[in-house]
């Protein structure tokens, strides 16, 4: 243990990028993605919802982007792909072998996370992203979410909305506040309180409505 160690925070490192739609907030997140790609580092897209995954690939294809999608059955093939965006199961993050397979996809360049939307209970996707940073200290993360999630609907968003379009907001600006980012949070946290047993769930609304009698109900709004 280094001198220093016990000063290390567990606390997970990335950033929060948030849109006023879900629309804007892929179109932002993949728009990002090709800008890493012109830098010659290689852009990984997470979903924690198999819903999510699909949108996102649907999107890809009518944007016409080279995408490669990471799965079991095509694992030994995706270090030879290049100059795409790579889309993971964000539950898979953990695995020794999937971590194996980010770490030969591009060995020689930087390796930038995108994460598309949060996970409703944030110690689970906490996980996710600690071993993240342990692994890939040198590597950004980032969100990529909306303020019409279901979450954070939950927690009636609008008057946030309507305060961004006060400023000034546009429609396809991206919000990177500490506010919005503390009120996801809280919002998330709310939820994971009042839960007791979590029911998965294909996406996300679906996700609150098979947990919605164990959850939801009983935050204080």
């Amino acid at each position: 243990m280094g001198l220093f160690s016990f000063l290390k925070s567990d606390k997970p490192v990335y950033s929060d990028w948030v849109w006023k739609s879900k629309t804007m907030a892929w179109r932002g997140m993949i728009t990002e993605t090709l800008k890493v790609i012109t830098r010659n580092e290689t852009p990984i897209v997470f979903c924690f919802f198999e819903e999510t995954q699909t949108e996102i690939e649907l999107f890809l294809s009518d944007s016409k982007v080279p995408y490669y999608k990471l799965g079991p059955d095509l694992i030994g093939e995706a270090p030879q792909q290049d100059k795409v965006v790579f889309l993971a199961d964000a539950n898979q993050i953990r695995s020794s072998s999937w971590i194996d397979l980010i770490k030969k996809l591009n060995p020689c360049t930087k390796v930038s996370f995108f994460f598309a939307g949060h996970y409703p209970l944030p110690a689970k996707e906490n996980l996710v992203v600690q071993k993240l940073n342990t692994t890939f200290p040198q590597c950004s993360i980032t969100f990529c979410s909306s303020l019409d999630d279901p979450c954070f609907e939950i927690f009636d968003s609008k008057n946030i909305v309507g305060m961004m379009e006060k400023l000034g907001m546009k429609e396809d600006e991206v919000i990177e506040h500490a506010m919005v980012s503390s009120a996801m949070k809280r919002a998330r946290e709310k939820v994971a309180e009042a839960l007791t047993k979590e029911t998965p769930a294909h996406s996300e609304t679906e996700w609150f409505r098979l947990n919605e009698g164990e959850s939801i109900s009983k935050v204080d709004r």
